[in-house]
Protein backbone atom coordinates (compact mmCIF):
# COMPACT_ATOMS: atom_id res chain seq x y z
CA UNK A 1 0.00 0.00 0.00
CA UNK A 2 1.57 3.26 -0.97
CA UNK A 3 2.08 5.86 1.62
CA UNK A 4 0.50 9.00 1.76
CA UNK A 5 2.49 10.97 3.82
CA UNK A 6 3.84 13.34 1.19
CA UNK A 7 0.38 14.60 0.13
CA UNK A 8 -0.09 15.45 3.65
CA UNK A 9 3.32 17.04 3.65
CA UNK A 10 2.39 19.30 0.40
CA UNK A 11 -1.17 19.88 2.02
CA UNK A 12 0.32 21.28 5.02
CA UNK A 13 2.96 23.41 3.35
CA UNK A 14 -0.07 24.76 1.17
CA UNK A 15 -1.82 25.91 4.20
CA UNK A 16 0.67 27.44 5.80
CA UNK A 17 2.12 29.17 2.92
CA UNK A 18 -1.22 30.29 2.45
CA UNK A 19 -1.54 31.72 5.86
CA UNK A 20 1.98 33.47 5.81
CA UNK A 21 0.71 35.18 2.49
CA UNK A 22 -2.44 36.26 4.11
CA UNK A 23 -0.95 37.44 7.14
CA UNK A 24 1.20 39.74 5.20
CA UNK A 25 -1.05 41.57 2.85
CA UNK A 26 -2.97 42.68 6.11
CA UNK A 27 0.12 44.46 7.76
CA UNK A 28 0.06 48.19 7.37
CA UNK A 29 3.05 50.46 7.77
CA UNK A 30 2.30 52.31 11.16
CA UNK A 31 1.60 56.40 10.52
CA UNK A 32 4.90 58.65 10.96
CA UNK A 33 4.82 61.05 13.53
CA UNK A 34 4.38 64.71 13.13
CA UNK A 35 6.58 67.72 15.20
CA UNK A 36 4.80 69.82 17.89
CA UNK A 37 6.79 73.20 18.33
CA UNK A 38 6.24 75.72 20.99
CA UNK A 39 7.02 78.93 20.75
CA UNK A 40 6.97 81.19 23.84
CA UNK A 41 7.15 84.75 23.58
CA UNK A 42 5.94 88.43 25.56
CA UNK A 43 3.27 90.57 24.27
CA UNK A 44 4.98 93.43 22.33
CA UNK A 45 2.25 96.36 23.34
CA UNK A 46 2.77 95.28 26.85
CA UNK A 47 5.90 97.05 27.54
CA UNK A 48 5.38 99.70 30.93
CA UNK A 49 5.45 98.75 34.33
CA UNK A 50 4.34 101.54 37.32
CA UNK A 51 6.16 101.27 40.20
CA UNK A 52 4.85 103.57 43.13
CA UNK A 53 6.17 106.95 41.28
CA UNK A 54 8.37 105.49 39.19
CA UNK A 55 8.14 104.33 35.59
CA UNK A 56 9.64 101.44 33.91
CA UNK A 57 9.17 100.65 30.10
CA UNK A 58 11.35 97.97 28.16
CA UNK A 59 14.62 99.27 26.65
CA UNK A 60 18.09 98.41 25.40
CA UNK A 61 19.53 100.68 27.52
CA UNK A 62 18.83 99.24 30.88
CA UNK A 63 19.16 95.39 31.64
CA UNK A 64 16.01 94.02 32.66
CA UNK A 65 15.35 90.28 34.02
CA UNK A 66 12.15 88.89 34.34
CA UNK A 67 12.93 84.64 34.45
CA UNK A 68 10.21 82.25 34.12
CA UNK A 69 10.82 78.33 34.19
CA UNK A 70 9.02 76.52 31.25
CA UNK A 71 8.28 72.60 31.72
CA UNK A 72 6.49 69.64 31.62
CA UNK A 73 4.49 70.21 28.49
CA UNK A 74 1.90 67.82 26.85
CA UNK A 75 -0.61 68.18 24.34
CA UNK A 76 -3.97 66.39 24.66
CA UNK A 77 -6.92 64.20 22.42
CA UNK A 78 -9.56 64.05 25.32
CA UNK A 79 -8.00 62.19 28.06
CA UNK A 80 -5.40 60.78 25.74
CA UNK A 81 -1.96 63.01 25.58
CA UNK A 82 1.84 62.90 24.46
CA UNK A 83 4.61 64.10 26.02
CA UNK A 84 6.43 67.23 24.75
CA UNK A 85 9.95 67.28 25.12
CA UNK A 86 12.48 70.48 24.74
CA UNK A 87 14.37 69.29 21.59
CA UNK A 88 13.77 66.18 19.19
CA UNK A 89 16.75 65.20 19.97
CA UNK A 90 15.44 64.84 23.55
CA UNK A 91 14.74 61.51 25.69
CA UNK A 92 13.31 63.22 29.15
CA UNK A 93 11.65 66.56 30.26
CA UNK A 94 13.80 69.14 30.85
CA UNK A 95 12.79 72.73 32.67
CA UNK A 96 13.60 75.59 30.33
CA UNK A 97 14.20 79.23 31.52
CA UNK A 98 13.40 82.34 29.48
CA UNK A 99 13.94 86.10 30.79
CA UNK A 100 10.42 87.27 28.94
CA UNK A 101 11.63 91.25 29.08
CA UNK A 102 15.12 90.22 27.20
CA UNK A 103 15.07 92.33 24.10
CA UNK A 104 16.53 91.16 20.62
CA UNK A 105 18.68 93.04 18.54
CA UNK A 106 16.18 94.82 17.08
CA UNK A 107 14.22 96.07 20.03
CA UNK A 108 11.84 93.66 20.30
CA UNK A 109 10.68 90.89 22.86
CA UNK A 110 12.79 87.96 22.25
CA UNK A 111 10.93 84.61 20.94
CA UNK A 112 11.69 81.59 22.88
CA UNK A 113 11.36 78.18 21.32
CA UNK A 114 10.27 75.97 24.31
CA UNK A 115 9.00 72.78 23.38
CA UNK A 116 9.96 70.62 19.72
CA UNK A 117 8.88 67.49 20.20
CA UNK A 118 7.58 64.10 17.95
CA UNK A 119 3.91 63.85 18.49
CA UNK A 120 1.65 60.95 16.84
CA UNK A 121 -0.40 62.27 14.04
CA UNK A 122 -3.74 63.08 15.03
CA UNK A 123 -6.54 66.38 16.54
CA UNK A 124 -6.02 67.82 19.22
CA UNK A 125 -7.60 69.95 21.22
CA UNK A 126 -5.76 71.39 23.65
CA UNK A 127 -1.45 71.39 25.27
CA UNK A 128 -0.67 72.53 29.10
CA UNK A 129 2.64 73.22 30.56
CA UNK A 130 4.32 74.46 33.26
CA UNK A 131 4.95 78.06 33.93
CA UNK A 132 5.96 79.45 37.13
CA UNK A 133 8.96 82.01 38.67
CA UNK A 134 12.57 81.08 38.43
CA UNK A 135 13.39 79.77 42.08
CA UNK A 136 15.54 82.74 43.79
CA UNK A 137 15.49 85.09 40.55
CA UNK A 138 13.92 88.75 41.39
CA UNK A 139 12.04 90.70 38.70
CA UNK A 140 14.53 93.51 38.05
CA UNK A 141 14.23 96.37 36.13
CA UNK A 142 15.49 99.83 36.36
CA UNK A 143 13.05 102.84 35.80
CA UNK A 144 13.34 105.82 33.34
CA UNK A 145 14.60 108.05 36.63
CA UNK A 146 17.89 105.52 36.80
CA UNK A 147 15.93 104.02 39.52
CA UNK A 148 16.74 100.00 40.37
CA UNK A 149 13.96 97.90 41.54
CA UNK A 150 14.10 94.32 42.41
CA UNK A 151 11.85 91.64 43.94
CA UNK A 152 10.91 88.63 44.30
CA UNK A 153 8.22 86.63 41.98
CA UNK A 154 6.06 84.17 43.06
CA UNK A 155 2.80 82.60 42.36
CA UNK A 156 -0.40 83.20 44.20
CA UNK A 157 -1.24 80.62 46.99
CA UNK A 158 -3.05 78.07 45.60
CA UNK A 159 -2.23 78.45 41.95
CA UNK A 160 -2.07 75.54 39.92
CA UNK A 161 1.56 75.47 38.62
CA UNK A 162 0.75 73.67 35.20
CA UNK A 163 -1.20 76.28 32.85
CA UNK A 164 -3.90 74.77 30.42
CA UNK A 165 -4.84 76.16 27.00
CA UNK A 166 -7.57 74.58 24.63
CA UNK A 167 -6.70 74.73 21.79
CA UNK A 168 -7.52 72.51 18.56
CA UNK A 169 -4.86 71.81 16.19
CA UNK A 170 -3.79 68.37 13.69
CA UNK A 171 -0.42 66.79 13.90
CA UNK A 172 0.08 65.39 10.31
CA UNK A 173 2.63 62.79 9.32
CA UNK A 174 6.21 64.11 8.58
CA UNK A 175 5.08 68.38 9.14
CA UNK A 176 5.39 70.85 11.93
CA UNK A 177 2.44 72.21 13.53
CA UNK A 178 3.75 75.59 15.75
CA UNK A 179 1.86 77.03 18.08
CA UNK A 180 2.28 80.49 19.63
CA UNK A 181 2.20 81.40 23.20
CA UNK A 182 2.22 85.00 24.33
CA UNK A 183 2.43 86.20 27.84
CA UNK A 184 1.53 89.60 28.97
CA UNK A 185 4.95 90.39 31.55
CA UNK A 186 3.48 92.99 32.98
CA UNK A 187 0.06 92.53 33.14
CA UNK A 188 -0.01 89.30 34.40
CA UNK A 189 2.14 90.81 38.15
CA UNK A 190 0.61 92.78 40.92
CA UNK A 191 2.58 93.85 43.81
CA UNK A 192 1.42 92.31 47.04
CA UNK A 193 4.21 93.74 49.97
CA UNK A 194 7.49 93.53 49.11
CA UNK A 195 7.05 90.62 46.20
CA UNK A 196 5.40 90.56 42.87
CA UNK A 197 2.30 87.94 42.63
CA UNK A 198 2.58 86.35 39.15
CA UNK A 199 -0.91 86.07 37.72
CA UNK A 200 0.07 84.24 33.96
CA UNK A 201 -1.95 86.32 31.55
CA UNK A 202 -1.45 83.90 28.61
CA UNK A 203 -2.85 83.15 25.46
CA UNK A 204 -2.24 81.52 22.50
CA UNK A 205 -1.86 83.85 19.22
CA UNK A 206 -1.38 81.50 16.34
CA UNK A 207 -0.82 77.79 15.04
CA UNK A 208 0.69 77.45 11.86
CA UNK A 209 1.31 74.29 9.59
CA UNK A 210 4.64 73.85 7.87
Amino acid sequence: MRSNKPTIFFSVLLIITALLASSCTSVEDSPKHGIVRVMFSSDPADTLLIEKSDTFSVSTRYDAIFMLKVFQGRVYKDSDFAVLYPTIGSYRQEDEFVNIIALDSSGIYKNYKVFESYVPPGNYNSIEFGVTPASGVPLRIVANSGKTFENPVELPPGENLLYHFDQDFTISENKVTEIDVQISPFKSVKRYRDVYRLYRVMKITDVNYN
